[in-house]
């Protein structure tokens, strides 16, 4: 018997200026937009949003620190009542958490994983039992469930999960059986013959559509004309910014911010580790010209700052950015002070 799916979710209103979601794992299928979060959060109903939001969960997510205008999600996250976090570090957005529960690491907990770009499946097999009082988000969900007075939320153990989720595997991509599997580790998949896009609707386009009105790829789509929403039009097409460098604002902050990924970190991840932050520093990219302008040397703490924040920020002075451009690599931990100045080199 199949599973109902989320009846909450199915039943929820339907989020504006988006094509219907087709399925739980589109981006649409989000009730509000990840861009607005904080602007709901604080205007509620009042602001055209679904409902007055008292309560959030935050799961693995560094979510305060990786989403746009930090100073706002802070303002949001203190008008909230409650606030539970699930974390295996001290992030800036744990350190908001009314209840912060330490989830254990991928060492310490058993796991299925498989590839994206590369086709595998594996058995993330546990190291160590978990440290301290840390425990897996299955455990976490267990123990939250039975204080909730849920009796039906789970009846399997960690490794019947497992077994299943193989078994299902097995069926679609020859996934070796569990034990196989566990002792492999790592199962690649040996494709035959070169993966080709879309090779269904190319062989079979009458009984492959694709999930559009016209069962085609739409360069222009008739479902984005009627919204009529002048930022999300039917035909791809170039919508310059609304604070770009040609905006009226580019006169009173002429450089233009850009924040590229970091080779050492992974959005927020590894951000926090002394070896790393000492091989590669946080530090802002700025044209020599530009920098002497401002009598700006190589190495210098600098103030970067807008209307929304200001940050304190090591200078490298290099050729390899274009005049009237820095560089403030996006994933630095917010590092706030008692004045609300970030010095830990946050972009947002």
């Amino acid at each position: 018997m199949r599973s109902p799916g989320n009846l909450v979710g199915r039943s929820a209103p339907h989020r504006p200026n988006t094509i219907p979601a087709r399925g739980a794992g589109t981006n649409s299928s989000a009730r509000v937009n990840s861009g607005r979060f904080a602007d709901c959060i604080l205007k509620g109903k009042d602001g055209g949003y679904f409902s007055d939001y008292k309560l959030l969960y935050l799961s693995n997510t560094n979510y305060l620190n990786q989403v746009l205008n930090v100073n706002k999600t802070v303002e949001a996250f203190m008008a909230l009542e409650f606030l539970v976090v699930q974390e295996q570090f001290m992030t800036p957005t744990a350190k908001f958490a009314d209840i912060l529960f330490p989830v254990c690491t991928f060492l310490e907990r058993n796991d299925f994983t498989c590839g994206g770009a590369t086709p595998y499946y594996g058995l993330v097999n546990k190291v160590i039992e978990p440290l301290g009082e840390s425990k897996s988000h299955l455990e976490i969900g267990i123990a939250l469930a039975e204080k909730l007075g849920l009796t039906d939320y789970n009846d399997k153990t960690e490794e019947e999960w497992l077994r299943g989720i193989v078994a299902g595997f097995q069926e679609v991509a020859n996934v070796p059986e569990y034990d196989t599997l566990k002792r492999q580790g790592v199962h690649k998949v040996r494709l035959a013959e070169p993966y080709v896009a879309f090779k269904y609707q190319i062989e079979d386009p009458a009984n492959n559509p694709f999930p559009t009105p016209s069962g085609k790829i739409e360069i222009y789509s008739q479902q984005l004309a009627d919204m009529n929403n002048p930022e999300i039009p039917p035909i791809p097409k170039y919508i310059e910014t609304w604070e770009s460098r040609n905006a009226p604002l580019g006169q009173k902050y002429p450089l233009q911010l850009i924040t590229t990924h970091l080779k050492r970190r992974a959005h927020s991840q590894f951000a926090n580790l002394p070896w790393l932050i000492e091989l590669q520093p946080q530090a802002m990219l700025i044209n020599s010209a530009d920098a002497q302008a401002r009598g700006i040397n190589d190495g210098d703490m600098v103030k970067v700052f807008n209307d929304r924040g200001e940050m304190r920020i090591l200078a490298k002075v290099t050729e390899r950015i274009m005049p009237r451009v820095v560089d403030v690599p996006q994933g630095a931990w917010y590092d706030p002070d008692e004045n609300g100045v970030d010095w830990g080199g946050c972009a947002n």
